[in-house]
């Protein structure tokens, strides 16, 4: 919301009240079902109490869950992107985890056509693409150069 009042020249809510009412659904399934899964911390956390063979299964079958909600909400609103024709909040918090979940999790996004198709739009946008872990100066491979 700082970004938001501080910077109002790049809105990251559209002023339609109830896109944004959207959005902010979006961004809390992604915030507090999806993104978690993805936490170092958690992700230690269910390695001690998971078994190796169950650990995949489960993390798939809640992002699954989380992606399913999206689906459902996202279906009569999307444009170019989650909620309209311009870059929102709510395709900030998508796009990374859409690209973990099918790069680190294995997730087939055919399985998700509106996201899957909003997944590839991001690719079109290099802000996007600048924000890609392997794109990190820290990214495996990156620290030698």
């Amino acid at each position: 919301m700082y970004l938001e009042d501080k910077y109002p020249q790049h809105p990251l809510l559209p002023t339609d009240i109830h896109k944004r009412a959207i959005n902010f659904q979006a961004v809390s399934i992604v915030s507090s079902l999806i993104q978690p899964l993805q936490n170092l911390d958690t992700l230690k956390y269910i390695n001690k109490r998971v078994s190796r063979d169950d650990k995949l299964p489960w993390v798939q079958s809640v992002i699954r869950k989380g992606f399913t909600a999206l689906e459902k909400l996202l279906e009569d609103h999307t444009g170019r992107y989650a909620t309209g024709d311009e870059v929102f909040m709510a395709d900030i918090f998508l796009a990374p985890q859409l690209d973990a979940a099918s790069k680190r999790f294995n997730i087939d996004m055919n399985e998700f056509p509106i996201l899957s198709r909003l997944h590839e739009t991001y690719y079109d946008i290099p802000a996007f693409q600048e924000t890609l872990p392997e794109n990190q100066p820290d990214a495996v491979g990156q620290l030698s150069q």
